[in-house]
């Protein structure tokens, strides 16, 4: 006997990628002529390990690249919201937080989400070696008190993302993420951002 239902499928998490290796090695450049020392945000110290990190205002600078840096990231932003959407607007995009870290061997960032924004974003400048792990983890945000055959279709409980030289996420602030152990020698450089959407035209 054939029934009639509506599928609905609730509460799913949009997650963009991106590529520029242009962009990334022009702000590998820039990054190599700062001087950084330690965790200079002072925010969160005891989840960052083996990582310098520079204070969250990174993209504050009106040196050419990190102009082009915002261009580019905004415009990103953008098309994901029209995408989602369906629509064809402009947004006025503000970039709350933004720095960058660098890893040297056995760094890692431990569980954590952003806050005070609504979408955030990972830019992997130097991948660092590969095959040393580094790569980032994304936490299924749907939490089951109960597995059996019949939870099986929300069981994914992480994505990973291999870094990738150039590679661009975006990904809605509630996605808790972190970073597992780089034990590579080679420096791992990413930049990270929060955007804020002040207006729609």
């Amino acid at each position: 006997m054939s029934k009639n239902f509506k599928k609905n499928l609730l509460f799913s998490s949009p997650f963009f990628e991106f590529e520029n290796v242009n962009l990334a090695s022009k702000l590998h450049q820039h990054i190599n002529t700062l001087n950084i020392d330690g965790i200079e945000s002072n925010v969160a110290n005891q989840v960052k390990h083996n990582l310098s990190e520079s204070k969250f205002d990174f993209f504050n600078s009106e040196v050419d690249v990190i102009k082009e840096t915002r261009t580019f990231l905004a415009s990103c932003l953008k098309d994901i919201l029209n995408n989602l959407y369906n629509t064809d607007d402009d947004y006025k995009i503000a970039f709350t937080d933004s720095w960058y870290h660098i890893g040297t061997k056995n760094s890692s960032h431990d569980l954590h989400a952003h806050i005070n924004c609504s979408w955030c974003g990972i830019f992997y400048i130097q991948s660092g070696e590969l095959d040393k792990g580094g790569h980032t983890f994304f936490c299924n945000p749907i939490f089951s008190n109960f597995l059996d055959i019949g939870t099986v279709h929300h069981n994914d409980t992480e994505h990973i993302v291999i870094p990738k030289n150039g590679k661009l996420v975006f990904f809605p602030s509630y996605l808790k993420h972190y970073q597992s152990i780089y034990e590579g020698n080679e420096q791992r450089v990413v930049v990270a951002f929060n955007c804020s959407i002040l207006e729609k035209y």
